[in-house]
């Protein structure tokens, strides 16, 4: 009944809040707020966004009191550790969790003030009592408990301190700063969310492993030993607490793009500090929580059934509070690259400067793990949680396995690992069958094709395989014969896993959205950094390869815009990696060459005539579907617009404060780029540039494009994160042959309703993407306007032949090709003599000398990181919906539009 009773005077108390200004000495208002416990549900619905906003505009004092001795009480909680006040605390942490993402979004000074100022502990101490009381424990005393707490000397004068001219006032600690430490305790609090260790150490013991191992939530890196014992109560306190770590540290989600700064956040700089209590406790917790996690349970179906798992919501909020924690700053400086490097596209930091700017205490704890055991465990956990995605739909009994719904974190995790621990991508490439991680990728590609809500997932994976296919271990590994079925829907083939890797890009350019359109270079490129260790490509993925040969070299694409022809270019060193380094194993490749040795001639002919004759024939087809088109949309356009109008008189005023509903637009960083939404304009075929080079170049692009996506987020795993990013790819020579050879290649997103990118100098245009012969999709679209339409020219024509190696192919063609048309003419000859023909065939001294084999590294740069900043806290954003974290309006790292 106490319970019932306190949630039914909790909203007169919220209304006397907001109404009228409460002493801070008026201990009967106070304790009646305190004193019942809450639930998170409670206070989210009786306290909307707007009541904090007026509270912050209209009622300050109250403000300052509310946020003072929650805090205060949470510290109390910290320093005298009685089960008694848990109920309290966990009060507390819900209150602070929905004022503070409302207060983080203000620009009021008083709220800074509030957070960072060190008299305002002086000025309004908390004189509270719990509703039980326990000997000498009053929170009377929180004032002298605070001002004696852990000094933080980050906002004190370095001079001021060695004159000992600091004011005694001055000497507590800011409210931020005991709310951070706070929370770092409270992770690890005996009997609130963990049990108790019985161990008995001497304050000389805090820094040994026997210690850390004692408190860490789940054995794993840091510690293979299991210490702790969990609970589902433990689970649940833990879970609170990490919700209010993300609400603390949601700052970022209130800079503006334009101005965005990783290492501006005054809250992350003190969490992720040297001397932030805990941290290596904190890092290795989460991390093994995260991917300890095994959704099978009970090793039964339908196990999740059976009891509650508190398992998984608390492995949701801790990779969300690990991946916040991660992003903080700048990268830790390694052998590799250290903190001077003259040419890093990102600023680095050493290991030792803990002072610097940018410095994260867990960037540095995470690129420092190295034992062999510690690094098995991550790969493992990777391996587990994403082919869960997969082997959940693959059971012959429905949804008899839990499936994990954090497959956008994990890849954000897996990234983050794969950049930012320097053993581990060599680890996983040379002791580890990395296969099990690309089939869940792949899995994840061929999903979200054709889902605009998994538009960054698709640019993640994309960007994991790009990464992983710069070493040549991986291209090596891919010749593992493939025996899996996925359930979706692919091409049955025998293969190995290159196959399975050429098949699905291939299904994503012939069906996918066309807003993947900007991936195209990279699909491309992830193709031809894996082919030179191809050894028997099967004749499903050969036919496909050349398929997309034949795709690329279509007038329609091929005169879209001045820069298509680089497509075609990564297409035949692809096909000439195969034909010099592998071409015994690789007959069906050779043979599906031989077939379409008309598209190859037609190429090596191409003339200025030819071109702009073929360009005017297809503006002009695209001009008349535009008119056929539009007077389609006329004869219909009246009805429908007074069909939209009486729809629209029908509909309420949609509610303000965001739900899980809401409809969720990531339209970021369009400012940053100075480039107007032009919502008329078709997708572009392709926003990808390439520029070669006889020198190393430095890896720029100062010019992304824009990219906006709109979708319904009917579901917390619709993440529509779409920001700008602009990826450089670094094209290193693996062979001393040919070493000042560097290619610069920049990827830049485009998407409808956007431009293209910045250095192309002719607009973007419709193509028909052809898929071949074997009934794929033909994807279509309207044209632009004739006079927008790229006109090929004499420069153009010269850069493609410079550019297009056609050598190569044309030899091996001029070759192969008259002895099988011999076959054919000596009457029926099937597809095996030829290919056995061509087996036996060596090309010694008829093709060029092999050239050296070219290997495109991803690059970083300050523009995906802000992509993966701003898709991180997209997803943040999304996942914290059901008891709605953030409101949604005043989000500026990217868009979010309320919906009826």
């Amino acid at each position: 009944m106490g319970a019932s009773n306190s949630r039914g005077a909790f909203p007169d108390i919220v209304q006397q809040l907001l109404q009228t200004d409460i002493d801070p000495a008026d201990h009967d208002f106070w304790d009646e707020l305190w004193k019942y416990p809450l639930s998170a549900n409670d206070i989210f619905t009786v306290i909307s966004p707007d009541d904090v906003r007026k509270l912050i505009n209209e009622r300050p004092k109250n403000l300052q009191t509310l946020f003072t001795q929650a805090i205060a009480q949470l510290y109390q909680v910290v320093e005298t550790p009685y089960p008694v006040y848990f109920d309290q605390a966990l009060t507390c942490t819900r209150f602070l969790t929905r004022l503070l993402p409302i207060m983080l979004e203000s620009e009021s000074k008083s709220v800074r003030e509030l957070f960072w100022n060190r008299q305002v502990i002086s000025k309004s101490a908390p004189s509270t009592e719990p509703e039980h009381e326990t000997d000498n424990n009053n929170t009377n005393d929180t004032k002298d408990q605070i001002t004696n707490s852990t000094k933080s000397d980050k906002d004190i004068n370095e001079k001021d301190k060695i004159d000992g001219n600091i004011p005694n006032e001055t000497d507590a600690e800011p409210l931020a700063v005991i709310l951070i430490n706070s929370m770092f305790h409270l992770l690890f609090l005996p009997d609130f969310t963990m049990d108790d260790p019985n161990i008995d150490f001497n304050e000389s013991d805090l820094t040994t492993q026997t210690f850390k191992s004692a408190l860490m939530w789940a054995p794993g890196v840091g510690s293979s030993e299991k210490s702790v014992v969990s609970s589902s109560q433990y689970d649940r306190n833990r879970i609170d607490i990490l919700r209010l770590m993300i609400a603390s540290f949601s700052d970022s989600l209130y800079q503006d793009p334009d101005s965005y700064d990783s290492s501006a956040s005054l809250w992350l700089e003190v969490a992720t500090s040297v001397d932030a209590p805990y941290a290596d406790i904190v890092f290795y917790s989460l991390m093994n929580v995260v991917l300890a996690y095994d959704p099978i349970g009970w090793g039964i179906p339908y196990g999740s059934f059976v009891s509650t798992d508190t398992a998984k919501p608390l492995q949701e909020s801790a990779i969300q509070a690990l991946l916040i924690l991660l992003d903080y700053g700048n990268p830790i400086a390694t052998v590799d690259i250290p903190a001077t490097a003259p040419n890093a596209a990102l600023p680095y930091v050493s290991p030792e400067d803990t002072d610097a700017q940018g410095f994260n205490i867990f960037r540095r704890l995470m690129s420092s793990i190295h034992a062999s055991d510690q690094l098995n465990f991550i790969y493992r956990g990777f391996v587990r949680l994403l082919n869960n995605l997969h082997e959940s739909e693959s059971t012959y009994l429905p949804y008899s396995i839990t499936r994990v719904e954090i497959e956008q974190e994990l890849l954000i995790l897996l990234w983050k690992c794969l950049e930012e621990i320097p053993r581990f991508m060599p680890f996983v490439l040379r002791h580890c069958d990395v296969n099990e991680i690309v089939v869940p990728i792949c899995y994840l590609l061929l999903e979200g094709r054709k889902d605009a809500s998994k538009l960054g997932l698709m640019y993640l994976c994309t960007f994991i395989l790009l990464k992983l296919s710069g070493e040549r271990s991986f291209g090596v590994a891919l010749n593992k014969t493939y025996a899996l079925h996925l359930p979706v829907d692919l091409p049955l083939f025998s293969g190995i896993h290159a196959d399975l890797v050429v098949i699905v890009l291939h299904k994503i350019i012939v069906s996918g959205l066309d807003k993947l359109s900007a991936l195209y270079n990279c699909f491309l490129t992830i193709i031809c950094n894996i082919s030179p260790y191809c050894k028997t490509l099967s004749a499903v993925a050969s036919v496909k390869l050349v398929n997309l040969f034949q795709l690329f070299t279509s007038p329609k694409y091929l005169y879209a815009t001045e820069a298509n022809h680089a497509h075609v270019s990564i297409l035949l060193e692809t096909f000439n990696n195969m034909v010099q380094y592998q071409y015994e194993g690789n007959v069906n490749i050779v043979y599906a060459l031989v077939r379409r040795k008309d598209i190859f001639e037609h190429l090596s002919t191409l003339t200025l005539e030819k071109a702009i004759e073929a360009a005017k024939e297809i503006a002009n087809k695209s001009k008349q579907r535009r008119s056929d088109a539009n007077k389609a949309k006329g004869s219909t356009s009246t009805s429908a617009a007074a069909a939209t109008s009486m729809t629209e008189r029908g509909k309420e005023e949609p509610a303000l404060e965001s739900k899980p509903t809401d409809l969720i637009s990531t339209r970021s960083v369009e400012r940053h780029v100075g480039i107007e939404e032009e919502k008329e304009r078709i997708p572009s075929t392709s926003s990808a540039s390439s520029t070669l080079s006889t020198t190393p170049t430095t890896n720029k692009s100062d010019s992304p494009t824009n990219a906006t996506s709109t979708v319904t987020a009917t579901d917390t795993s619709s993440v529509v994160t779409n920001p700008v990013h602009s990826a450089t790819l670094t094209h290193d020579s693996c062979q001393t042959s040919s070493p000042e050879k560097t290619v610069s290649s920049t990827v830049t997103e485009g998407e409808s309703g956007t431009g293209v990118a910045s250095d192309m100098t002719s607009s973007s245009t419709s193509a028909a993407l052809i898929g071949g012969d074997e009934g794929e999709k033909e994807k279509e679209s309207d044209g632009c306007p004739t006079e927008l339409r790229f006109v090929p020219t004499i420069d153009w024509l010269e850069a493609v032949k410079a550019e297009v190696p056609l050598n190569t192919i044309m030899r091996l063609l001029k070759h192969l090709v008259p002895h099988v048309e011999e076959m054919a003419s000596h009457g029926s000859v099937d597809e095996i003599q030829v290919l056995d023909y061509i087996r036996r065939t060596t090309m010694v001294g008829l093709l060029p000398v092999p050239h050296p084999i070219v290997i495109r590294k991803y690059q970083p740069n300050k523009f995906t990181s802000l992509w993966f900043t701003a898709f991180l806290w997209g997803v943040v954003f999304m996942h914290n919906q059901e008891v709605p974290l953030f409101d949604g309006r005043s989000v500026k790292l990217f868009m979010v539009q309320s919906s009826a």
